[in-house]
């Protein structure tokens, strides 16, 4: 009689255990598939995400390109864009160098190169200096010094770069030579 109450019970602790993991997949199943059940609540989130009129609206890039031009035009004078490269001079003045005297300006105009080689628009005969060391690019109002794969590298503010923006005060050392930025 024992023997038959514990084969019932086994199969009562198998039948439970079966319905269990079936419940199991069936959740989840649920939870992985598109549109997921409505009968089943789905998990509040970590933050507070906004609701109703409170969301952000969804705009295509041409309407994105549209307010962000109608704003310019509102930050400007009649609606004219507003351009201070006419009044921008901008230079290197040499700081500090074994070959070029303290004070020397060299104005920025277009793409400037500099080396060792004669060939550079500002050349630096020194002996950490790569014949085409460096060059200087102006982009939009802005100019960005590159690097040209030097052997002792180009710094701005002491820093490695292989491109950088200029920055007003911006120092940038070539070999020994230290300039600085200035518009």
């Amino acid at each position: 009689m024992i023997d038959i109450v514990l084969l019932v019970l086994k199969i009562g602790v198998l039948v439970l255990l079966y319905v269990f993991i079936w419940r199991i997949v069936v959740t989840a199943v649920r939870g992985v598939r598109p549109g997921g059940d409505a009968a089943v609540p789905a998990a509040a989130p970590d933050v507070a995400l906004p609701t109703g009129d409170r969301l952000a609206p969804v705009f295509t890039p041409a309407e994105r390109r549209q307010r962000r031009e109608e704003r310019e035009a509102e930050r400007t004078m009649a609606g004219e864009k507003v351009d201070f490269s006419a009044h921008i001079a901008p230079r290197l003045v040499v700081e500090q160098s074994p070959v070029v005297p303290a004070g020397v300006i060299f104005p920025l105009e277009g793409w400037i190169t500099v080396g060792r080689a004669p060939t550079s628009d500002i050349v630096l005969d020194e002996q950490f200096v790569s014949s085409t060391h460096a060059r200087l690019v102006p982009r939009g109002q802005f100019y960005h010094v590159e690097d040209l794969g030097s052997t002792n590298g180009t710094f701005v503010n002491e820093k490695p770069v292989t491109e950088a923006q200029l920055k007003l005060d911006s120092r940038l050392r070539i070999g020994e030579t230290i300039f600085r930025y200035e518009e």
